[in-house]
């Protein structure tokens, strides 16, 4: 993998069916062919909350997940590629032209994954006010750090929601106020309890995929 591939992934459904996508901090580059059709580009967006899309029978889809952080030109990145047949090696070469991620977004991200409590403190730690870190990763990512603090500590969550410890120990533990607190979160970001979650193994899977962490 390059220094902003987090993975490369694919997938043919052999039938119409669906997916959830649950926020994970990452954006793909995906290209979708259909029989008789040409293939179709796109960068996927920054998740705020899980969706369902629709996937029809024999779509060929092949997506390159970039690591959470990444700034990506997207339009000169997608007109570089639109109707061209290329290889995987020549795909990544142009993500290695038309995406990059600053060293000071990464250690910002580092941060607030580890500190899912307290931007400010994750600002001090960095050496930088709150209001400049806020510009920064407006500027780069699109989103502010509440977003990530939020996104950080709700995947924490979700991952710990099959761990034999209760739903008040798993609160407290990432960093929220009190149960409700997270129930209320789990409902934001994912449109279920933590209970629905708990018993939704097509969630689960994709939470535990790699991301923001």
């Amino acid at each position: 993998m390059n220094e902003i591939l987090l993975t490369i992934w694919d997938a043919t459904p052999k039938s119409d069916s669906s997916c959830i996508i649950v926020p994970d901090g990452c954006r793909d580059l995906i290209r979708v062919r259909q029989k008789g059709k040409k293939a179709q580009w796109f960068v996927s967006s920054l998740f705020d909350q899980a969706k369902i899309i629709s996937i029809k029978a024999g779509s060929r889809m092949l997506g390159f997940r970039m690591k959470p952080g990444i700034n990506i030109n997207e339009k000169q990145l997608l007109a570089s590629i639109s109707n061209r047949d290329m290889g995987v090696a020549e795909i990544l070469s142009r993500l290695d032209c038309f995406a990059c991620r600053k060293a000071s977004v990464e250690e910002a991200l580092n941060g607030l994954a580890s500190d899912v409590t307290s931007v400010a403190g994750v600002a001090k730690q960095l050496g930088v006010s709150q209001r400049t870190l806020q510009r920064l990763l407006i500027q780069e990512t699109g989103k502010s750090p509440v977003y990530w603090i939020m996104l950080a500590r709700i995947r924490r969550a979700a991952r710990a929601i099959l761990e034999p410890v209760t739903y008040i120990e798993i609160a407290d533990m990432c960093g929220y106020s009190d149960q409700s607190h997270m129930c209320r979160e789990f409902r934001l970001w994912f449109n279920v309890s933590p209970s629905a979650f708990r018993n939704s193994a097509d969630i689960f899977h994709h939470v535990r995929d790699a991301g923001y962490d």
